[in-house]
C-alpha cells in the first residue's frame, strides 16, 4: 500500500527566499508557504493513515484497511492540489517579470521546476527563441545548502541533447543548435 503520488519531502526546494519588493510579492509568497506547510501536513496524515491501513489488513480487517487506503489516497490527491497551487503561485512571482526566454525556478520543487522547464522550452521553441536562460539558483535555500534544482536541469538537458553552458546560479541552453547522438551514444555536435 506504497504512495503512488510524490511527497513534500523527497528532492524540493521547500524555503521559500523573500526578497524586497511589494507588499503583494509577500504575500504571494506567504500564501504559497501557507499552501506548503498545508501539503506537508496532508502527507503526515496520509503516511499515518497508509500504516493504520497496512496494520488492519495483516490484522485481517480487509474492508477497514480498503477504507483507509481510499483516504490515504485521498490525502496524497490534497497534498498534491496544495503544492501544484503553492508551485504556481510561486512560479508567477518570480517569472512575472522576466523576459520572454528567461525562467526563475526558485523556490519550486524538483519535478516542478523539471515540469516549468519543458513548457518554457516548449514555448521558445515556438518562437524561435536562441538561447533560454535558466535561473536554477546555488542551493542556498535548499536542505544542507546543496542546490537540488542545477543539477536536474543540466540532467535535463544532456538527456535531451540540448547544448548547455552552466554557470553558478543558472544554465543557458542554446536553442540554435540540438546535439545529436549517433547508434552508438556519442554525441555529435
Amino acid at each position: 500500500m506504497g504512495n503512488t503520488s510524490s511527497s513534500a519531502d523527497e528532492d524540493n526546494n521547500s524555503t521559500l527566499p523573500f526578497s524586497s519588493g511589494s507588499s503583494l510579492r509577500s504575500r504571494i509568497l506567504i500564501e504559497a508557504k501557507s499552501l506548503r506547510t498545508e501539503a506537508e501536513q496532508l502527507m503526515f496524515q496520509a503516511k499515518a493513515v497508509s500504516e493504520q491501513s497496512q496494520i488492519a489488513y495483516r490484522s485481517g480487517h480487509k474492508s477497514e484497511a480498503k477504507i483507509l487506503s481510499i483516504k490515504k489516497i485521498n490525502l496524497y490527491r490534497q497534498m498534491n492540489e496544495k503544492n501544484q497551487q503553492a508551485a504556481e503561485l510561486i512560479f508567477k512571482h518570480f517569472n512575472q517579470d522576466r523576459p520572454n526566454n528567461v525562467i526563475d525556478l526558485h523556490g519550486l520543487y524538483v519535478e516542478e521546476a523539471l515540469q516549468y522547464l519543458q513548457k518554457k522550452l516548449d514555448e521558445c521553441r515556438s518562437k524561435n527563441k536562441s538561447q533560454l536562460i535558466i535561473i536554477t539558483g546555488i542551493g542556498n535555500n535548499s536542505q544542507d545548502k546543496i542546490a537540488k534544482i542545477k543539477p536536474k536541469v543540466e540532467n535535463f538537458a544532456r538527456q535531451n541533447h540540448l547544448k548547455m553552458i552552466s554557470y553558478s546560479g543558472h544554465v543557458v541552453i542554446d536553442l540554435t543548435e540540438t546535439n545529436h547522438q549517433n547508434t552508438n551514444g556519442c554525441i555529435i555536435l
